[in-house]
């Protein structure tokens, strides 16, 4: 007898509706759920391989502690009560030893509920969470934060123009954007694609600039000079809601259409059509794209610059525009920042927050101010800025910390469906930095390389396992629990709350489960998540130009072309562009050896980022690690599909497997990100192989090339050199 039964997916970021098919116990099969209202019965390739993900033979299922030597793949089991007091214990006795700040953390993707870890961390007393936040969607929302008050995601395109970059939403998004796409050129939209690649969406375009990797501000500056210089922006929004606009116009005077045409490698005459073609379009939007945030030293100007066409432009808070305030009831809920606890942390330790001197607008100063700009709003109209998106220790120097003991020794860690040794840059020294830690605690699915260092090692509760609520500016859906944990796997907040009130925080976790936390959340709007699961969410009301008397969340109250945030950081305020120094126009010498522009992080279904590499489904699909090169380039250098190939930069070297494509640039090389190999030897040295062909070897994350706003190091817009596997 099948069972069917709601759930969600969460093996991304959205929450796509499912219905689990049950037998026995066991998931047989899901499918999409057709009644529910966002997702509306699709689902991807990837959530179809839940049922392979729940029940895969390789899960963690029991708590560990390890045997022996570091990294040897020893293990005792113990249970969770055991394993909680010992970890709590000896957090216990660091924090006593060294102070709070001794305990960093690494964040993952959104398989857990985040704010929790926030919660914990503020009680305990450390700064020290981190993460790829600074590469990934993070830098934007600071930025857009600081801009005009609010962060900016598409949902239903209503737009008669969109324009795309670093994004490719087939892949990334193939539930949410891309139908909307689809869906819009049916209807006749203009679609702009920004991008080094001849993607899907490429091939869909009105138009499609090929731009040179990194180069991105350079072609908005040139865009924002022509919107001002020909008069298509909205002058009445400008006056009015906008401050800066002269310093701004300054700002951009230097890139008329043929030095962003030199710079860019994107022909003139395209720079300009593309221009009037979103200028002239009402409504038109620029939908966030992971491409642009890691970019490394211009990752946070291509934010600071998108948001400020998206203004200038009238796109703001209109019909079929750009939104950025919470629709109706939605305002009303309890969200993740008020969860956060953000106000229990002192003074005193977020000034030990590492990075925060460096980057102070993606730590608490700039975070401090973003928050204060918002307080002075009604509640419920503009979402407060979550901690753990935009408030961050930089990883760089959390595992500089930990080799060195400077400033300060930190000497315990917390991963948390987290995989470090895949997820940042310069993996060597993470490797050294995680082998240093006196206590290291992995909460995970899988034991990963990562997690093979650990000295305690969690089973993580799979999505369909918990319960979450999918909460959005526009709606809030329910995701129902589909089955009950599998043998001893839980969820983050069981985690979290189990070390709370083993180290003195038991007032501050009052809700025995994570369904009386979402109680909590919903009680102002008269349902429990009992209730709530028993329809399909609510959506809330858009009211549009609401800051026509509310004003935004910024300082002024106004849209900031010109940051008094990014000023009083002694940022530069105004958007500019500088040339990566991995390009060969930034280091010539340096791109006689390697010759070719290195791009990492592009997206291949059903893997996400460093997941899914056990499943039989999934590796049948992708069973090798791919580097991508166009065939006039494979003929010069004697490469041809299916040879191993060695890419190296002056960081390192790996091995991938060559595929031959003239979708890409002729000067360029697209390297897949993420890869390890679960059926290898998990001890050290050989750590599943996660030296070889793991793409962040090659990524440098120096303070040099990174973001000076936010940190963000590059991923993108490297040189590279390409040979055959002797």
């Amino acid at each position: 007898m099948v069972e069917v039964k709601k759930s969600y997916c969460g093996l991304c970021h959205p929450r796509c509706g499912t219905l689990l098919h049950i037998e026995n116990g066991r998931i047989v099969k899901v499918t999409g759920d057709p009644d529910h209202p966002v997702t509306r019965g699709v689902i991807c390739e990837r959530g179809r391989l839940m049922p392979d993900h729940v029940h895969h033979p390789q899960r963690l299922n029991h708590p560990l502690k390890r045997k022996g030597e570091k990294g040897q793949g020893q293990w005792q089991r113990l249970t969770w009560e055991q394993a909680l007091d010992e970890v709590a214990d000896k957090l216990s006795k660091l924090k006593t030893r060294y102070g709070a700040e001794t305990l960093a953390f690494t964040h993952g993707t959104k398989r857990t509920y985040h704010w929790d870890c926030r919660r914990f961390f503020n009680l305990f007393g450390s700064p020290n969470t981190c993460g790829v936040n600074n590469i990934c969607m993070c830098p934007s929302y600071a930025t857009e934060y600081a801009t005009y008050g609010g962060m900016i995601m598409p949902g239903r395109v209503e737009a008669s123009c969109i324009v795309l970059m670093g994004a490719n939403p087939v892949n990334s998004d193939p539930v949410g954007l891309y139908p909307e796409l689809v869906r819009a050129k049916k209807r006749g939209a203009e679609l702009i694609v920004i991008e080094p690649r001849r993607t899907k969406e490429a091939e869909m375009a009105d138009l499609w600039l090929q731009i040179r990797p990194g180069t991105d501000v350079a072609l908005l500056l040139g865009w924002i000079r022509l919107i001002i210089e020909e008069g298509l922006y909205d002058k009445e929004f400008v006056n009015k809601w906008t401050v800066g606009f002269e310093d701004l116009k300054a700002a951009a005077a230097g890139y008329p259409p043929e030095k962003v045409s030199e710079i860019t490698g994107i022909p003139q005459a395209l720079v300009v059509k593309a221009a009037r073609m979103y200028a002239a379009a009402k409504p038109a939007i620029m939908p966030w794209g992971y491409g642009l945030d890691k970019q490394g030293i211009n990752a946070t100007q291509c934010a600071r610059a998108r948001a400020i066409l998206r203004a200038i432009t009238g796109n703001l808070e209109v019909p079929g525009g750009e939104t950025l305030s919470i629709a109706g009831d939605i305002g009303k809920i309890i969200d993740w920042e008020a969860l956060e606890m953000n106000e229990s942390i002192p003074v005193s330790q977020r000034a030990k927050q590492l990075g925060s001197d460096l980057y102070p607008f993606f730590g608490f100063p700039g975070w401090e101010m973003n928050q204060e700009a918002n307080k002075k709003l009604p509640a419920g109209y503009l979402a407060a800025p979550e901690a753990w998106h935009s408030n961050l220790a930089h990883a760089r120097e959390v595992m500089n910390a930990m080799i060195t003991g400077k400033p300060y020794p930190v000497t315990a860690a917390i991963s948390l469906a987290s995989n470090p040794l895949l997820s940042f840059p310069n993996t060597k020294r993470v490797f050294d930095a995680l082998k240093s830690l006196e206590l290291y605690v992995v909460m995970d699915y899988y034991l990963t390389p990562s997690a093979a260092l650990a000295d305690y090692v969690f089973p993580a509760s799979s999505t369909v396992e918990q319960p979450e609520l999918w909460l959005t500016r526009d709606f809030c859906m329910p995701c129902p629990q589909g089955i009950e944990p599998l043998y001893e796997r839980r969820n983050s907040y069981d985690f979290y709350r189990g070390l709370g009130l083993r180290l003195g925080q038991e007032d501050n976790w009052p809700w025995e489960t994570v369904e009386q936390v979402y109680d909590y959340c919903l009680a102002p709007i008269g349902l429990s998540f009992k209730a709530f699961c028993e329809q399909y969410g609510i959506f809330g009301k858009r009211e549009f130009r609401r800051y026509e008397t509310l004003g935004f969340g910024t300082p002024s109250g106004k849209v900031e072309l010109r940051s008094s945030i990014f000023e009083k950081l002694n940022l530069p305020p105004l958007p500019v562009y500088q040339e990566p120094i991995l390009t060969p126009v930034g280091s010539p010498e340096l791109a006689r050896e390697y010759p070719f522009i290195l791009i990492t992080g592009s997206r291949f279904k059903p893997m996400y980022h460093s997941e899914h590499r056990q499943i039989e489904k999934a590796r049948k699909k992708h069973p090798d690690p791919v580097v991508t090169i166009h065939p006039s380039t494979a003929e010069k250098i004697g490469l041809a599909a299916g040879d191993w190939a060695v890419i190296s930069t002056p960081l390192g070297k790996i091995r991938q497997k060559v595929e031959v494509s003239d979708t890409i640039r002729e000067d360029m090389v697209d390297l897949q990100h993420g890869w390890w190999f679960p059926e290898s030897d998990g001890k050290l040295p050989g750590l599943f192989r996660v030296f070889e062909s793991n793409a962040n070897i090659l990524c440098p994350d120096d303070h040099d090339f990174c973001s000076k706003e936010t940190g963000s190091w590059p991923h993108s817009a490297l040189l590279c050199n390409i040979e055959k596997e002797n």
